[in-house]
């Protein structure tokens, strides 16, 4: 998802990240599977917040699932969302291997 690439090939894919939702469909619920990414600065995290605080205006309940740590981190220094609105964030497995 959030892969850094640099220049606009990287705000492209912020960009073709939150096209790829449909906010025109009425929808309970939506979860947002970040198991296989990693959110790398602040603008990977104002998307996510532009994402989520769009479905709570629909009244939608935001569910981000597996954000990695260091994501996880990030989130909850710089979102603003869990400010404004609620969403429920359920982190990755720890693997103690």
């Amino acid at each position: 998802m959030f892969i850094p690439s640099g220049g606009k090939s990287f705000l492209s894919l912020r960009k073709n990240f939150f096209d790829a939702f449909n906010f025109e469909e009425v929808v309970d619920q939506v979860v947002i599977d970040l198991s296989a990414a990693h959110l790398w600065d602040q603008g990977a995290v104002e998307m996510l917040d532009r994402i989520v605080a769009k479905f709570h205006r629909t009244g939608a309940e935001v569910e981000l699932l597996g954000l990695n740590a260091e994501s996880a981190k990030l989130v909850d220094k710089l979102a603003t969302y869990s400010k404004k609105h609620t969403a429920k964030v359920t982190p990755a497995p720890v693997d103690v291997s």
